[in-house]
Order: C-alpha cells, then sequence, then structure tokens
C-alpha cells in the first residue's frame, strides 16, 4: 500500500491507496501560509487513515503544481510562499511519517493515474494534456513518464500559438493557456458578447447552438490542435488523453482540435486519437502511488 497526496493551489487532497485502487481519502483547502504546519496535519489525518484501515503503507507520492528537478520544486505559482525551493526530503520530513516520499509534477502523475488504472491502460505511449483552470501536460513514452532535463517536459500551455494574442498569466502573448483554458474561454466569451459566465455555461449554450459561444470554442480547439500537432511530431505517442474538468467539453473543442491537428502534423505521425481520461479528480493521487511504487522498484 502507498500513501498519495496531490497538492494545489486551492485544496490537498490525500488517500490510501492498495494496487492503484483508493481506499480511503479527504482533503483540506491549502491553507495561505508556508506548508509546514499543513504537511504536519496532513500526515497526522494519512496515519489515522492507515490504523482504520489496518494497513501498514511503505511508501509516499506526492504531486505537486509545477516542475521538479534538482530534489526541488523550481516554480510554482498558485501556491503560497515556502513551498517554492523546498527539498522533496524536507517535505517528507514536514509529514512525519518517516517512510520515503517520491515527488513529480501534478500533470505527470495525472499521466500515471491513466496509465497505471484509465485510459492509457495498454498504451505504451500517449501524452496526457490536462485542461482546466490552466493547461499542462504530461508524456508517457515506452512505457515510462519523461522528466527533462528540469522536470517540465511536456508542459505546453505556455507553447505560443497566437503571436498577438491574449496575454498570458506567464506575460507572453497567445499562449495554449491564454486561448484554451477555462478561464480564458470565459473571458474570451466576455469579450464577445458581455457576458460573464462559466465556461461550463458556455458550453452549454455552444451545445444550443449560439454562436458566439461555439466560435470561443473553436479557438480553443484549434490552439489545442497546434499543441497537439507539436507532440505528435516530437514524440509520436499512440493517443493523446485529455483530463482535467474542461475535458467534460471535449465534444466541442475536437472537431476545430482534430482539424488544426490534421493541417499541421505529418502524416506518418496520424491519425492521432484524442481520448477522455477516465479517472478525473483522483488521477494525481493514483499516478502519485504508483510513481512512489515504481520508484522502490516494486511495479
Amino acid at each position: 500500500m502507498e500513501f498519495a497526496i496531490d497538492v494545489g493551489g486551492t485544496k490537498i487532497a490525500y488517500a490510501l491507496i492498495d494496487r492503484n485502487r483508493i481506499v480511503a481519502s479527504d482533503r483540506m483547502e491549502t491553507a495561505q501560509e508556508p506548508p509546514e504546519q499543513q504537511l504536519r496535519a496532513v500526515g497526522q489525518r494519512l496515519k489515522a487513515m492507515a490504523k482504520d484501515a489496518s494497513a501498514t503503507p511503505g511508501v509516499v507520492g506526492l504531486s505537486l503544481p509545477g516542475p521538479i528537478a534538482h530534489d526541488s520544486l523550481l516554480h510554482a505559482p498558485n501556491l503560497p510562499k515556502g513551498w517554492v525551493g523546498q527539498r522533496i526530503q524536507d517535505y517528507a520530513a514536514m509529514l512525519g511519517l518517516d517512510l520515503p516520499l517520491f515527488a513529480q509534477r501534478d500533470a505527470l502523475m495525472g499521466g500515471l493515474g491513466e496509465y497505471a488504472a484509465g485510459a492509457g491502460r495498454g498504451l505504451q505511449s500517449f501524452f496526457y494534456i490536462t485542461l482546466g483552470t490552466g493547461i499542462g501536460g504530461g508524456l508517457i513514452l515506452d512505457g515510462q513518464p519523461v522528466l527533462g532535463a528540469d522536470g517540465a517536459a511536456g508542459e505546453v500551455g505556455h507553447f505560443q500559438v497566437e503571436p498577438r494574442g491574449p496575454v498570458c498569466g506567464c506575460g507572453r502573448r497567445g499562449c495554449v493557456e491564454a486561448i484554451a483554458a477555462g478561464r480564458a474561454i470565459e473571458r474570451a466569451y466576455e469579450s464577445r458578447t458581455g457576458v460573464k459566465i462559466s465556461a461550463k455555461e458556455i458550453a452549454e449554450r455552444a451545445r444550443a447552438g449560439e454562436a458566439g459561444a461555439l466560435a470561443v470554442y473553436r479557438r480553443a480547439g484549434r490552439a489545442l490542435g497546434v499543441a497537439c500537432a507539436v507532440v505528435a511530431q516530437v514524440a509520436n505517442p499512440h493517443a493523446v488523453i485529455a483530463g482535467g474538468s474542461l475535458a467534460q467539453s471535449l465534444d466541442l473543442l475536437q472537431p476545430a482540435l482534430l482539424q488544426s491537428l490534421r493541417q499541421r502534423a505529418w502524416s506518418a505521425n496520424l491519425p492521432l486519437p484524442i481520448l477522455p481520461a477516465q479517472l478525473g479528480g483522483p488521477a494525481p493521487l493514483i499516478g502519485a502511488a504508483y510513481f512512489a511504487r515504481r520508484s522502490l522498484g516494486q511495479n
């Protein structure tokens, strides 16, 4: 068995996992303070979970919202001060579980979750893209997670697709995230119509045939198609697996996405199926447990 923790900008989810199955799980809000106190509380709750289940986990998997390299979290704009720059083993000490801990980016952990127990089962090479408040990605090639030199391989959210497009949170213009993320879709729709509603509500209007809503989703789909074309050319995966809250609108994104992909990718790398993820929110938890287990040589 394994402990798994998924740290995000608004919540910290944690679970007890056995053979890629969640035995028990809970979550708490991410406090606006350094991580020591909160991770100590998570560690205590995990101990209680294990006691209730009469379980003895042997390792901890930690999913973090940013690239990890040189044994530390390099960048995480959505986390409070104090998280970035910590050594991974410092997090282990804060938890107080006296167990080995292995950490990686949340998007990569989500991809590993789908590889172990979701839409990626049976696929040795695929690209996992998270569509939500932001856009992230994780690459699995020949059954191995691809980390990159600084832990950021597969992060297509900040690939520029419209040089004169909207300003992105990274400071540049026209990134995929600035066009296709949930907040970007909401801003684009408000700019077109003057109406401020959620991406989910915009999707409902698009399915009802509203022209402005359809146009916003077409533009987002085209941007995602460019990103997928780049991945197809570089990595030649069997499929793209789309997860995250916005993946529920994959039916609206996919027509423009596939058209954009076909226009840009070499025919030898096509077709490239775009598959919906199966695990939903728990994917990074299951992936973190799987990553920790394989890091101990147990897979």
